[in-house]
């Protein structure tokens, strides 16, 4: 924001120099991020007395003068038209340069115009940077000595570009930021001085006034000032404005923009004659209404924005923009002037619709006082009627809505409190001095009544923060206490993350780590959409998405980890291995104002695509099966210390190989699901590889599986037996199922079983295979006899073939 230093002492004094003012506001937590001293440029020019004034003897415009500068006296050639003698004008000397438009600057020299010298220049306003006039020379009051600098008669204002934050919209007004210079250098702020005179006509029987409640306008104030006289404004109210960075529109539109600069206050004023009807209407717009804004914009208008109108249509945006139709011109004569608090939500959402962005919206975004709207309201009307006249009608139209605040807040402050956490000590005193000076007041013993325009004030830690401001933060001491350092131990989850990644780096996967978004199309195409009793299908839409392809909160991390896959195929052929750790989002019903509505499970995802080992030695690659993947995934359970195994899924999953799939378990715990992707899921992320083999798992399963205490077994040093044992199935019998019917009948010193062998062929039934497996006996404490061998083996036979489903070779 741009602050004026000449604005500023109209509210506090301060004979403090710039650089001065600059320091105070940085120690307070205003940041000064620029400085402009037009005055500086102008040191050089001088006062002085016009001695004498000819007409130029070749010249029917020109004049000779000659001027007494205090130090000597100089002949300079002048074409203005208003220059005559006897007058105290301003000079600038040889050497001194001055700024032009353009940005060039123009150096003084003796020259001769049309025959005779001259020796510096008689200046006009806009050479001077005073104003735009250039209709003659500026003219001053002869009681000014000859010789004084021109720069110490304080024409020229200072202008501070303050970086206010975002929880301070107080610091938004020149009141607001010298209310923070008085409390720093403990001087009193200047009450705002105003004389209204009201008319005897009421303002009732002008307008009435109609607010829809709830609609986001919670305190509306309006009054009505006739006879008004639209001019230029004074040239107090243009160079304040200017100062700042404001072009002057005319008497009343510069004074609400005044105002609103100078406290706060946003207002806006209408042109009574061109609202129609009897009411002003402060409501929701309606379908298909438009407004055309002072930028001479049209805007297509929503039920959810809020708007001003008459009695027919919108005619203004509220709190953003008026509208054409009702703005203030030179024929205004009668002015209807409102001041409102508007819901800061609404005036930012609309505000960002329309792509409308005014000083009025900048300040209801951030706040303003809730409290002050029929005050600011009188002052901008006493300031209109003292620079364009006019009858101020008796009273206001005013509303307060049930949501409007409606007193004060109140905050204590503890002292001891101060001292614990600023380490400094301070009285109850100086802590009450610190807050009124900032406009609290005291209800009580260190308890403060907070005023409206400080919203950011909500705890005692806020009021603490304050007087560390004023205290000055250079003076809080910084002596570091002594303590020791100690390394904290990682949490859990934490280290078996970490102890994952490196586990299966080690086993060369490469980590992948994709955005927390996927697309709901990916997801659909692997779980399908919203399949009963899997809310992995079931994703969360996101309200604003970045785009199409993220459009949703991943349920699973194998959608982006295929998409990866599918990238590397395209762009870098041969073999693919990635996995990623991240979490799955998954929606609930909320319980609590702090619950947030989403569980987040943590997920481990493996895929592996392309060859699985490459030997020169052989014409074409092996490619990944699903044995490999099998393998890959049971090591690094076993690196991990996790006893896992796998068997057939109770539910399969509809995304992968319907015979090449199993569940991945520890004891009674699933860990997750592997296989080799379905060829129409696969045909559906566009990846051309042989075979894609995928896996997920719950890493909050992981951890209770590591968790699982492993008793020890010695083996034992007696020496084994082995016997063969040929079966004759059907192929449907799995492995898995005979070893379970094998061990189910618990042979006695039974120690290990394997696969030896399978065979289908013509030599057997159509429908059949044939399994050797290889039985090794051995007991802890002796070496056993084939007779106790034979008998345990043999009544194992027995009962294989019992139930007719397997045949003995």
């Amino acid at each position: 924001m741009k602050v004026s230093i000449s604005w500023l002492k109209r509210h506090v004094d301060l004979p403090e120099s710039v650089e001065e003012i600059e320091a105070a506001l940085t120690s307070v937590g205003l940041e000064v991020e620029g400085k402009e001293e037009p005055g500086k440029v102008y040191e050089k020019l001088v006062v002085a007395k016009v001695l004498t004034c000819e007409n130029h003897p070749d010249s029917d415009h020109l004049h000779v003068t000659t001027v007494d500068t205090g130090s000597e006296t100089l002949q300079i050639v002048c074409g203005a038209p208003n220059v005559a003698a006897g007058q105290t004008v301003v000079v600038a000397p040889i050497g001194m340069e001055l700024p032009l438009p353009d940005g060039t600057m123009l150096k003084m020299k003796k020259a001769k115009m049309r025959g005779i010298e001259s020796f510096g220049m008689i200046c006009a306003e806009d050479e001077i940077g005073l104003s735009d006039d250039h209709a003659g020379i500026m003219v001053l009051d002869g009681s000014i000595p000859a010789g004084t600098p021109f720069v110490s008669l304080g024409l020229y204002d200072a202008v501070l570009e303050v970086n206010v934050t975002p929880n301070r919209p107080d610091a938004l007004s020149h009141r607001g930021i010298a209310r923070e210079l008085a409390a720093k250098f403990n001087r009193p702020l200047k009450p705002l001085s105003y004389s209204l005179k009201e008319s005897s006509v009421s303002v009732n029987s002008r307008k009435e006034l109609s607010v829809e409640p709830g609609a986001g306008c919670s305190r509306y104030v309006g009054r009505i000032i006739e006879n008004v006289k639209v001019a230029p404004s004074p040239a107090w109210l243009s160079k304040l404005l200017h100062a700042v960075g404001l072009n002057s529109v005319n008497n009343v539109v510069d004074i609400t923009n005044f105002v609103l600069m100078d406290v706060g206050q946003p207002l806006h004023s209408f042109d009574m004659s061109r609202l129609e009807g009897s009411a002003v209407k402060v409501r929701k717009a309606n379908v298909g209404e438009s407004i055309t804004t002072i930028d001479h914009t049209v805007h297509k208008l929503k039920e959810s924005d809020l708007v001003i109108c008459d009695g027919n249509r919108p005619a203004c945006v509220a709190g953003v923009m008026g509208g054409v139709e009702s703005e203030i011109t030179e024929e205004t004569t009668n002015v209807f002037l409102e001041s409102a608090y508007f819901d800061p939500k609404v005036v930012r959402r609309q505000s960002k619709r329309l792509g409308l962005s005014s000083d009025s919206s900048y300040r209801f975004e951030r706040g303003i006082d809730p409290f002050t709207q029929a005050e600011m309201n009188d002052y901008a009307c006493a300031l209109i009627q003292e620079v364009a006249g006019g009858d101020i009608l008796q009273g206001r139209l005013e509303y307060t809505g049930d949501d409007a605040k409606r007193e004060p807040d109140v905050l204590e402050i503890r002292e001891e409190r101060v001292q614990k956490l600023l380490g400094i000590s301070i009285s109850a005193d100086q802590i009450k001095n610190y807050l009124e000076s900032i406009g609290l007041k005291e209800v009580a013993p260190l308890r403060f009544e907070i005023p409206g325009f400080r919203p950011d004030l909500e705890r005692e830690v806020d009021l603490i923060e304050e007087v560390a401001r004023l205290f000055g933060y250079d003076n809080i001491p910084y002596d570091l206490p002594s303590f020791k350092m100690a390394t904290n131990e990682l949490p859990a989850d934490e280290k078996l993350n970490r102890k994952i990644r490196s586990t299966l780096s080690a086993m060369g996967v490469h980590e992948g780590l994709s955005l927390r978004f996927t697309s709901k199309a990916s997801t659909v195409a692997l779980f399908g959409e919203n399949v009963e009793g899997d809310r992995r299908s079931m994703p969360a839409a996101l309200l604003n998405p970045l785009s199409e392809d993220l459009g949703v909160l991943p349920t699973s991390l194998l959608p982006n980890l295929l998409k990866a896959v599918a990238e590397n195929e395209k762009n870098r052929p041969g073999s693919v291995r990635l996995f990623e750790v991240g979490k799955g989002q998954f929606k609930t019903i909320r319980e609590s104002v702090r619950d947030t509505g989403f569980n987040e499970v943590p997920l481990l995802a493996i895929t592996l695509a392309g060859h699985w080992k490459t030997n020169p030695l052989e014409e074409k690659p092996a490619p990944v099966s699903f044995l490999d993947f099998k393998g890959l995934i049971l090591g690094f359970f076993k690196r991990l210390g996790i006893q896992a195994s796998v068997r057939l899924p109770k539910n399969p999953e509809r995304f992968m190989h319907p015979a090449q799939q199993a569940e991945v378990v520890c004891g009674k715990i699933v860990l997750g699901t592997a296989g080799v992707l379905h060829p129409a899921v696969q045909k559906e992320f566009d990846i051309g590889y042989a075979s894609v083999c995928v896996a997920e798992f719950d890493i909050s399963k992981i951890e209770l599986a590591s968790k699982t205490s492993v008793a020890f077994e010695p083996f034992s040093r007696q020496v084994p037996s082995s016997r063969d044992i040929s079966l004759e199935v059907s192929e449907q019998m799995m492995h898995e199922t005979i070893l379970a019917r094998i061990k189910g009948f618990n042979p006695k010193n039974l120690a290990d079983i394997r696969l030896k062998s399978i065979y289908q062929g013509d030599k057997l039934e159509a429908g059949k295979k044939n399994l050797v497996y290889t039985l090794v006996y051995q007991a802890s404490d002796r070496t056993l006899t084939d007779e106790e061998v034979n008998k345990v083996h043999n009544k194992l036979r027995e009962k294989l073939v019992a139930d007719g489903d397997i045949v003995l070779r």
